[in-house]
């Protein structure tokens, strides 16, 4: 009895390892390096480094290891197809399209500011709101360019990926300039229940 206890108690923890950990939208994925993931606090977008992504010594091994918020876990090619699996499940791209630059949820105009949306490559549900990850740019006026404001060529008009959050209830959000970092899709792990 003992023994089947002691077996029974190990499984639930295998099973359990990973979904200990917060699900979180990694940049690009696992085998990215310096690998950062977005989170939403408040309705705003945060990027957070506290990503750490490790592949593992063992050449057996097939995976690669995460760790955030003091948990570790080991993405599997099983987990990375899982992710674009949900996510390809929970699309929301059809409700999104793009008109004048501007973003329209179901025909209606979503409130990005000052900002010009170009391209929309994932979209699906997150922490209460929609997360898209896209190309935008900031929209200048006359003096808010150069040589009046600015460089001549800004970093983010030559990179313009960036993460999309908005509340569909709202049609309030806002952008986040990834530096660069975008020209890969997003990546959920673990995926949520």
């Amino acid at each position: 009895m003992g023994l089947l206890l002691a077996t029974v108690m190990s499984l639930g923890l295998m099973l359990t390892e990973s979904h200990g950990i917060k699900p979180r939208v990694l940049l690009g994925g696992p085998h990215i390096r310096p690998c950062d993931a977005l989170t939403v606090k408040g309705g705003h977008i945060v990027v957070e480094s506290s990503v750490t992504v490790q592949t593992p010594s063992n050449e057996q091994s097939n995976g690669v290891e995460v760790r955030w918020d003091g948990s570790e876990a080991t993405v599997t090619p099983a987990d990375e197809k899982a992710s674009e699996e949900w996510m390809r499940n929970h699309s929301l791209l059809p409700r999104l399209s793009i008109r004048h630059h501007d973003l329209y949820w179901d025909g209606k105009k979503v409130d990005l500011g000052k900002v010009s949306v170009h391209k929309i490559y994932q979209a699906f549900p997150w922490q209460g709101g929609v997360l898209i990850s896209g190309m935008t740019t900031p929209r200048r006026g006359f003096f808010g360019s150069w040589p009046f404001k600015g460089h001549f060529i800004e970093a983010r008009d030559l990179e313009p990926f960036c993460a999309i959050f908005f509340d569909p209830n709202t049609l309030k959000g806002e952008d986040c300039w990834l530096n660069g970092k975008l020209d890969r899709l997003f990546f959920v792990y673990p995926v949520p229940e």
